[in-house]
């Protein structure tokens, strides 16, 4: 059957090389990423995933995914492969007596942290208004409120999934345990996800905002803020991070072609506590300070990411520490670069705690999370800023614990460095029984032949 006669089976599209529309379709978020599908195919329900399974099986095709098309750029389009765009699929529902949220697999995380606030609850949202809820969640997810509830992938309560031989079921602790195990942190290796159910939080308003002061004080405030973590209760999240801001019409007037470093916090409690918390902060005398009493739906907001797609080059670590040498460095390789963000996120608390209830990735064990990146509109800028990146990193190379986040991930890499050592033949057991032909291409893939 010809790859076009797929939309006779479809309540949503197919686009093929070509069609007009072409070019948009294959786009991922990151506009510096040339994605090579050999159809792109819009589905509109669980029932079009499935005939878009199935007709894979006929063909001997892979199937990747995009949802907000983040953290596309290790796919690998060597083999033929459909690219499945789920943002048709979009539906939230909010169980407010049993503070769970089903999304689809199409989902933004702004539409998600709206949905759920209108009835004072909250979603473990990450800092991105428009990343897709799915690929956030399965990948981990690191949220403003990581160090008290822990990985967003652990708050998966169920899940909805298309395997390989097109059956469309339904996974949680006591129902497909192993997939519904594999899933929470192993990203779209094992199944098509059409569906999960979240757990949420009465918390409807949450003390955050950001601190802004100029980039001459990126080395003073770094450290200031690195000692202040270890006064913070678990209660508390944030990010220490310097930006380079370009003068384009997207950034607020004041903001445009300046350079500052930042403190970025929430914490969930009243705001006095959350003022007496962030006070040794403000004695610093921040230029700019929009910390306050917020509802958590607007937490998106704080770290100001854009909320349309950009060509970019960047990539992160997980480290072992963050002393003043390490803060040194990163100063040094960002201040008067081609870079335009680098952030420390604190982690630590729930997010270090193991527990036989969670997924594949049940913990993350390092204390920091590092991420850069640059602008890169064109070749010789994409050059600049990977240059630039690697000089980054380099310089927090004594401190790299030689683990990485998923979803931080932006280039391809052994695989092993992502999943957890303790899990990762469990992972491969898994992809195995569930995908034997290596069917679904996740941005960070494992194999069943892997080992």
């Amino acid at each position: 059957m010809e790859l076009r006669e797929l939309g006779d089976r479809l309540d949503g599209d197919v686009v093929m090389p070509g069609d007009e529309t072409w070019d948009t379709a294959r786009q991922a978020w990151n506009l510096a990423v040339d994605q090579r599908p050999v159809a792109v195919v819009y589905p509109e329900s669980a029932e079009d995933v499935v005939a878009t399974v199935l007709l894979a099986v006929e063909r001997g095709l892979r199937i990747a995914f995009n949802a907000g098309g983040h953290n596309a750029g290790p796919i690998d389009w060597s083999k033929e492969t459909l690219l499945l765009k789920t943002e048709r699929m979009h539906r939230i529902e909010i169980d407010v007596a049993g503070q769970r949220a089903r999304v689809e697999a199409g989902a933004l995380a702004k539409p998600l942290a709206v949905a759920a606030g209108e009835h004072d609850l909250a979603y473990l949202a990450g800092t991105s208004p428009d990343v897709g809820v799915l690929g956030y969640a399965l990948g981990g997810g690191l949220s403003w409120m990581i160090r008290k509830f822990g990985l967003a992938c652990n708050s998966i309560l169920a899940a909805e999934l298309v395997t390989a031989d097109g059956r469309l079921v339904r996974a949680d602790r006591d129902t497909e345990p192993e997939l519904f195990w594999a899933i929470r942190g192993g990203g779209g290796n094992v199944a098509a996800v059409t569906a999960i159910e979240l757990q949420l939080y009465p918390i409807p308003a949450i003390y955050a905002g950001a601190m802004l002061w100029p980039i001459e004080r990126a080395t003073e405030i770094l450290n200031a803020w690195r000692d202040w973590i270890e006064t913070v209760p678990d209660a508390c999240e944030s990010l220490g991070r310097m930006l380079q801001l370009p003068d384009v019409p997207f950034l607020p007037e004041h903001l445009r072609g300046r350079s500052f470093v930042l403190v970025e916090a929430a914490f969930i409690g009243s705001a006095s506590d959350g003022a007496a918390l962030v006070q040794p902060l403000r004695d610093l005398g921040p230029e700019i300070d929009s910390v306050a009493m917020m509802p958590t739906s607007d937490l998106s907001a704080v770290n100001m990411d854009p909320d349309f797609p950009l060509p970019y080059s960047g990539e992160g670590i997980l480290l072992a520490d963050l002393p003043p040498a390490a803060i040194d460095g990163i100063v040094g390789a960002f201040v008067g670069s081609p870079l335009l963000h680098v952030e420390i996120r604190h982690l630590g608390g729930a997010a270090a705690i193991r527990s036989p209830d969670h997924g594949l990735l049940d913990s993350i064990d390092q204390p920091f999370v590092a991420f850069t990146f640059g602008l890169a509109p064109d070749a010789e800028a994409l050059a600049a800023v990977d240059r630039q990146v690697t000089l980054l990193l380099d310089a927090l190379g004594p401190w790299d614990s030689g683990r990485r986040y998923l979803n931080f991930a932006e280039s391809s890499m052994d695989p092993r460095s992502i999943f957890p050592v303790e899990s990762y033949d469990r992972l491969n057991r898994a992809k195995a029984r569930y995908d034997p032909t290596d069917m679904f291409l996740a941005n960070h893939a494992i194999s069943r032949h892997e080992s």
